[in-house]
């Protein structure tokens, strides 16, 4: 077991090699460590403050398991979380790691193949005003005594927001469907879907172009919940992870290469309509729109999005992809899932239901087209760096087994 107190000696992290808290010794490292606390103290100035009193690990299978206690206005507050190391650590062990507030298999997983290690830990239980300075100071030790050279981050919604109050301590931010941004010098590539539009309280637009430590990414028929629970309409189950991936590499070559992420896809306000604007056609199965005054993406004529980051399923749809669904059982839990709208396979089956929108084989002709078409489209992504090749692969195989 490896320890940390800020009033006691070394420790040592079998996984990072290195001492979890430094000697009393003024290192450079140190001195780096003092630089980036004084930033955060001035960043939380006037808030509350926060004291990392202790960072254990203990193995914990092929990983380590960390508690950490942090301390604000004289109460005391205990986290929980994972440490797991890269499966290729660079030469002198890693310097780099990712920070993430939940297990997620989008990201952490190519982050380890790229020799990042993963340090996931569970803020939420903190009061909401501890959570930012709790996560600065632990970054500020990460940085120091740990000697990290470089220190990421990705999470959803509030726990970005954390992210982005405490981004002087981060190099770079991965951050999906958050409300703020992370000022200068913090890196970020900030992404939402199309449920951040259609909920009970839309997001609001950005009137600005992200800053030039920014870029932005709109999902366009992405939505952050496949949970079917009551919903009226199948569930829109496009994955989020393939261009999450391509992004998180992109951020991990910009933060540690200095190369330039591709540039923002977001809707600027041209993009965006009034929802009572849109025209939807009368699909059997499709949900009516969440009533309420609100600026939505524009839509074609199957009712897709145009605009931000089309990734192949939607540049080549077999179905209708929404950000909203309907409540089965108005007394039951509500339905937080997206709509899929399947197209007929045939013109025949496309009668059979009066639905007005084109059949798979009136659009693609043949599956062989399909497939060779989803491959120009995958490949072309790729070459912009806004999609793996693995992943491109994976839309290809997909393609193969489409229903028509």
């Amino acid at each position: 077991m490896s320890r940390t107190n800020a009033k006691r000696g070394e420790a040592f992290s079998p996984i990072f090699g290195k001492s979890l808290i430094g000697s009393k010794r003024t290192t450079r490292g140190a001195r780096r460590a003092k630089r980036l606390a004084l930033m955060a103290a001035l960043t939380f100035a006037g808030a509350a403050r926060a004291e990392l009193l202790k960072f254990e690990t203990r193995p914990d299978g092929g990983n380590e398991a960390v508690t950490a206690s942090v301390k604000l206005d004289g109460a005391s507050y205990d986290l929980a979380g994972t440490l797991a190391k890269p499966a290729k650590p660079p030469s002198g062990g890693a310097t780099s790691v990712l920070i993430e507030t939940q297990p997620r298999d989008d990201v952490r997983p190519l982050a380890l193949e790229r020799g990042i290690g993963t340090l996931t830990l569970d803020f939420g239980k903190l009061p909401d005003k501890a959570r930012a300075p709790a996560m600065a100071d632990i970054l500020v030790y990460l940085r120091g005594p740990l000697k990290m050279k470089r220190i990421l981050g990705r999470a959803d919604g509030a726990d970005a927001d954390i992210m982005s109050d405490a981004a002087p301590a981060f190099d770079g931010l991965l951050i999906h469907d958050a409300s703020r941004e992370p000022a200068v010098p913090t890196r970020f590539i900030a992404t939402w879907g199309a449920d951040a539009y259609w909920r009970e309280k839309p997001r609001v637009e950005f009137t600005k172009d992200a800053a030039a430590n920014g870029r932005r990414f709109y999902l366009a028929g992405v939505v952050g919940s496949t949970t079917a629970t009551n919903c009226v309409a199948p569930v829109n189950a496009r994955a989020i992870a393939p261009p999450l991936r391509a992004l998180f590499v992109a951020l991990d070559e910009w933060t540690a290469k200095g190369v330039a992420p591709p540039a923002s896809r977001a809707p600027l306000d041209g993009d965006l309509t009034p929802a009572q604007d849109l025209k939807w056609l009368k699909t059997p199965a499709l949900p009516a729109a969440p009533e309420g005054a609100r600026r939505v993406p524009k839509i074609d004529a199957d009712g897709n999005d145009v605009p931000g980051l089309r990734t192949p399923d939607l540049a080549l749809p077999i179905a209708t992809f929404t950000g909203f669904n309907a409540q089965k059982n108005k007394k039951g839990p509500p339905c937080v899932a997206g709509s899929a709208i399947p197209f007929a396979a045939t013109k025949a089956d496309r009668d059979k239901t009066a639905d007005p929108r084109p059949a798979l084989v009136e659009r693609y002709g043949s599956r062989a087209y399909f497939v060779a078409t989803m491959r120009v489209i995958a490949d072309k992504l790729v070459q912009k760096r806004l999609l793996l090749q693995k992943d491109a692969d994976a839309y290809v195989a997909a393609a193969r087994t489409a229903p028509f």
